[in-house]
């Protein structure tokens, strides 16, 4: 078979058909999984979502060759990248990650459309199944040709060939994107929150899964062009309030 991967194209319904063997399938096994918008998953669903991927896909081709080389981890630290996966060539291990923190702040308390490769989902479970798709493509070029790129003809043709993938990026909901619409907080707004007791006020000079925010302290350990010395502090976003105080 896997001279022939490289060789696969399926047609659009035939994808469709699979995508909903598989879907269907995870609900039904799966402990964690008992719903399009999921609230818990754990590694082991990743695994199961990935063999039947491989099965129904790749005719199990993935775990026929590469049973106990292919590991999964999920992250909650990953803020923009939807999934990645790690090589280790000297050991021939590969390492499929996706991101829980965008995974579940999508379809939360942002509403608009959502796309990941250029196909619209319509929950949790489907955005996780395409950020896996396209991990798989990686993993597809790794093992046949020694390297991978999303950016390369070659795997915009293998993603779209086998999972009619039309894009390789996402519009998942970032923490950014969260923070505008529901808190209208951005980087560069002016702060106030609570900590120990005592409310402070700074500016946010980044965005992840909290508010970085710089705070003046002449006892600080970071020092600003001008010379003003600052504290740096993590919020949640939910910790924080629209300040008129400049920093």
């Amino acid at each position: 078979m896997k001279g022939n991967l490289t060789n696969l194209r399926y047609t659009s319904r035939q994808i469709k058909k699979k995508r909903r063997k598989i879907y269907r399938t995870i609900i039904t096994e799966s402990k964690n999984i008992d719903q399009g918008n999921f609230n818990v998953i754990g590694p082991d669903d990743l695994a199961r979502l990935f063999d039947l991927c491989d099965t129904h896909f790749f005719d199990g081709f993935f775990n026929k060759n590469y049973n106990g080389k292919i590991f999964f981890r999920l992250s909650d630290r990953m803020t923009r990248a939807g999934g990645k996966i790690e090589h280790r060539d000297a050991i021939g291990t590969h390492t499929i990650v996706l991101s829980t923190a965008l995974i579940f702040q999508t379809f939360s308390d942002v509403t608009r459309q959502v796309t990941v490769n250029g196909v619209i989902c319509r929950d949790r479970l489907e955005a996780t199944m395409r950020i896996l798709e396209h991990e798989i493509i990686h993993l597809l070029e790794q093992v046949h040709f020694g390297s991978t790129s999303c950016s390369s003809p070659r795997f915009k043709r293998l993603s779209r060939d086998i999972f009619g993938h039309t894009d390789v990026t996402h519009r998942l909901v970032t923490q950014a994107e969260r923070a505008h619409a529901k808190y209208d907080l951005r980087v560069g707004s002016n702060v106030s929150f609570e900590y120990g007791g005592v409310t402070y006020h700074g500016v946010i000079t980044r965005i992840t899964v909290r508010a970085t925010v710089m705070v003046k302290d002449p006892d600080g350990d970071y020092r600003d062009l001008s010379g003003a010395m600052y504290s740096k502090y993590y919020i949640p976003l939910e910790h924080l309030r629209q300040s008129d105080n400049e920093r």
